[in-house]
């Protein structure tokens, strides 16, 4: 909610943490892309994602950087934004 809150409506946010709201089938394309998992790519191209905030240590931070087409745009000890390369441009 936090991000929604202060992104709006320059930015929308993908997921956040009442996931409730979402139904089934999505949390669980949610859970496969915050995985990392095969088709985490389509998926967030399928919801035309541009940006990722991510934990370092998260399966989906290592894939992003091995995947290509994402750059790396900000971390510390807490989090990892990625950007689209294509979008940053």
């Amino acid at each position: 909610g936090y991000l929604i809150w202060h992104l709006w409506p320059d930015y929308r946010v993908f997921v956040d943490g009442r996931t409730d709201l979402y139904g089934d089938e999505f949390l669980r394309q949610y859970l496969s892309v915050r995985s990392g998992r095969p088709g985490f790519e389509e998926t967030l191209a399928a919801y035309d994602v541009n940006l990722v905030l991510t934990y370092p240590d998260d399966a989906l931070s290592a894939q992003l950087a091995c995947a290509g087409g994402w750059e790396e745009a900000y971390r510390d000890e807490v989090a990892v934004i990625w950007v689209r390369e294509e979008a940053g441009q």
